[in-house]
């Protein structure tokens, strides 16, 4: 029954990330085009980010002096790329609570509930925080701050092959053409703007297509790309093929073309060849790596305002840069730093923050806010969210102090309906513990169950026998995928075993932000030793001290003999690593994970799964690791017997007791299905009362939007997935909305 009391605000959404803002911006327009007076508050547990540098759209750095302005908590991105960055990083922009160990109960200075990066451990926090700790087998690294995910995340907007969603598991009602449609919304929203996606679909244009290539109306961003070059402007000279897994999605698949069929520089010159060498070389050795495995490969789509090479064609579909356009105003373009998951120096990256500031607050050169019933407020830290009986809600939280972030003061708010998007970990913890102390008291029993890592595997390979320099270029350039409908079988390009898709993943290329290169440098040789040696808990102690012992004295020596040759030390970052390739992968996990609300002595949450099963060992990690045991004797010199190896699945792990899979792309735990027994939300987000039945057996106006309710893993990075997901949600709900 709807509430006749008058609520502090129409909608209250909590979280900032993909499924806040997808959600959150098309609300805001249509109750501005309703003008009944309604408002929307958005509750984010972080602060506001931005680049201390000029950059081409701001080149006196207003943005954060802007932010100010507004009386809104904003910090820099740490932009030192030599190891002062990395001490930036982890002293300032690591997210540390008053709970974590016996130094940040004791000491103020130590805590940092404001930083960046939330690198939440699961499992018992053993003596005082510091000795006999336990994990769960889970690490998950997410975003703390305005705009979520989207401000560490790649920046990869890539499509799950269909057979995802035609998994039982997958309760959704969508036809391929919805589906098309959905994705196609969200690639706009994500390339352009969200207001503008709204305005081009209405307009039955999507993808978008203007036959003078003019950029579509409202746009933030100028469109998603494919960055192959080494600068911008540069023409990679890339073959474009139709995508095999989504034949709808029209912007096809760019990959490396082999020297054998490139094209000739001009009818003059029949004789010599354009070469690769235009082409970063992460993604030249990756791909060409990659294309003696799988027939499934390619350059992934970014969100990065890259700039269209001179010269180049722009006109019409099947041409090299089709759904590029000339851009009215100069906009910020990548400057291939590799730092895209640690703050983007030039403004290049597609982050939310861009369109949440101009949606709620305007821009530093005057232009107003889109909206003025929006509203965001930054370090609020959510608890329950309890269902009034005369109907609406009151959501409890702690609002920090912007001077002093680990004082804090507890504040309620009321609303008619409620956007759960707080990410995968913070909806599970919120709807845990609500339903635990009995403010929504008639949540589905399933709250926290069908949790996946997403297949997520960090692995590094030394001395490769090309360059990698994994420093250049943005974070990832390519995808490959393996077990594929129309791709490639286990064994290979001329497989004759069919593919299972039951065994789907991806591969993808990773670079290191230049600051993180000196410890990567001096700490993969180490890490390696350890588990060559497999390490117990002393021998782990003995071999640090052994390492240090070793390095001080070369240190010195190499400092002392510099003048007659140029010794290791004072190697540049990317000399240090430019033999080393990253992969990361992404894979069909059985999603089987459970949460629960830790107890003392614990951490907040835990995580586990049926019959004490590891993480790890799971069908979609062994075929993870098998495909990066073909690809490293493709990367390495001939004859040597370097294996990719992951930093968390180490007997050094093991014996420390962090064994774990670091993983950034949590899904499910509030997964959707067709009833309260065996799910917390439907198709459209809307939350089960367990207690009612009939055609709307839900909390009335309580949604979750976003990662959580992804019912699988989906062999691919989320967030394009998560935002048309989320998108579908707020239409629906649109729709539904009383005259």
């Amino acid at each position: 029954m709807a509430t006749t009391t008058k609520r502090d605000h129409t909608v209250v959404i909590i979280g900032t990330g993909f499924g806040g803002t997808m959600t959150g911006i098309p609300l805001a327009q249509k109750f501005m085009e309703r003008a009944k007076g309604e408002d929307i508050l958005m509750l984010e547990r972080g602060t506001w980010w931005t680049t201390p540098h000029s950059t081409v759209q701001d080149k006196e750095v207003h943005a954060a002096d802007f932010l100010k302005e507004k009386k809104q908590p904003v910090q820099y991105w740490s932009s030192n790329n030599s190891f002062r960055g990395f001490l930036d990083i982890f002293s300032r922009c690591f997210r540390r609570t008053k709970d974590e160990n016996i130094f940040t109960r004791l000491f103020k200075s130590l805590r940092n509930e404001d930083g960046l990066f939330d690198f939440t451990i699961m499992g018992t926090k053993g003596f005082l925080g510091l000795f006999g700790s336990k994990s769960d087998g889970v690490t998950v690294i997410r975003a703390n701050g305005v705009g979520g995910g989207s401000l560490v995340y790649s920046n990869i907007t890539i499509q799950p092959p269909d057979f995802i969603f035609k998994e039982s598991r997958w309760p959704i009602s969508w036809s391929d053409e919805e589906r098309e449609d959905y994705f196609n919304f969200a690639r706009h929203a994500i390339g352009f703007s969200i207001v503008s996606a709204l305005a081009v679909r209405k307009a039955h244009n999507l993808p978008f297509n203007d036959p003078n290539r003019k950029m579509p109306p409202a746009s933030v961003n100028s469109g998603l790309s494919n960055i192959a070059a080494r600068t911008a402007r540069l023409n990679p000279h890339w073959t474009v093929v139709e995508d095999p897994n989504n034949p709808g999605n029209k912007r096809g698949v760019k990959r490396i073309t082999p020297e054998a069929q490139r094209p000739t520089l001009d009818n003059k010159d029949k004789d010599k060849d354009l070469k690769n060498d235009l082409w970063l070389d992460r993604a030249r050795v990756f791909q060409m790596a990659v294309s003696g495995l799988t027939t499934d490969y390619g350059l992934v789509d970014l969100a990065i305002n890259d700039l269209t090479p001179e010269n180049s064609p722009l006109g019409l579909p099947g041409e090299m840069f089709p759904y590029n356009h000339p851009q009215a105003k100069e906009t910020n373009y990548c400057d291939r730093q590799s730092r895209c998951n640690v703050g983007c120096l030039p403004g290049a990256r597609h982050t939310l923050n861009k369109q949440l500031m101009a949606a709620t607050l305007g821009k530093p050169d005057g232009t107003p806010p889109l909206f003025t019933n929006l509203k965001i407020e930054p370090l609020c830290e959510v608890n329950v969210i309890r269902a009034l009986p005369e109907g609406g809600y009151e959501i409890q939280y702690i609002q920090r102090h912007p001077d002093d972030p680990s004082s804090f003061e507890n504040r309620t708010v009321t609303a008619d309906k409620v956007i759960m998007s707080a990410g995968c970990l913070g909806t599970n913890e919120i709807m845990l513990r609500s339903k635990e102390r009995q403010t929504l008291p008639n949540l589905s029993d399933k709250v926290g169950v069908g949790f996946s890592t997403n297949g997520d595997y960090l692995s590094f390979l030394e001395k490769t026998k090309e360059r990698a320099s994994i420093i250049r270029g943005p974070v990832t350039t390519s995808f490959a995928h393996f077990n594929t409908v129309n791709g490639t079988g286990p064994d290979g390009p001329t497989s004759t075993t069919p593919p299972n898709t039951e065994l789907f993943h991806t591969l993808e290329d990773q670079g290191i932000p230049p600051a993180m290169a000196s410890v990567f440098g001096d700490g993969l040789p180490l890490m390696q030793k350890l588990v060559d040696d497999g390490a117990g808990g002393g021998f782990l102690f003995r071999a640090v001290v052994r390492y240090a012992c070793k390095r001080i004295p070369q240190l010195i020596k190499e400092i002392w003999r510099n003048n007659r040759e140029r010794a290791d030390f004072f190697k540049s970052e990317e000399e240090r690593i430019s033999n080393v390739m990253c992969v990361v992968a992404m894979g069909r996990e059985s999603s089987l994970g459970e949460f629960r609300l830790g107890k003392s002595g614990e951490t907040t949450l835990r995580i586990s799964k049926p019959g004490g099963k590891k993480f790890w060992d799971d069908p979609a990690y062994v075929a993870i690791a098998n495909s990066l045991k073909k690809l490293a004797p493709k990367l390495r010199p001939d004859g040597t017997s370097y294996e990719f190896f992951n930093p968390f699945l180490t007997a050094t792990a093991r014996a420390a007791g962090a064994e774990s899979i670091a993983l950034s792309h949590p899904l499910g735990g509030c997964r959707m299905a067709k009833s309260a027994p065996d799910g917390v939300v439907d198709e459209f987000g809307r939350v089960f009362d367990k207690t009612k039945s009939g055609s709307q057996p839900f909390y009335d106006g309580l949604y979750i939007a976003d990662a959580s309710i992804i019912p699988t893993a989906l062999g691919v990075n989320p967030s394009l997935t998560i935002s048309a997901l989320s998108l579908r949600i707020v239409m629906n709900l649109i729709e539904g909305l009383p005259l």
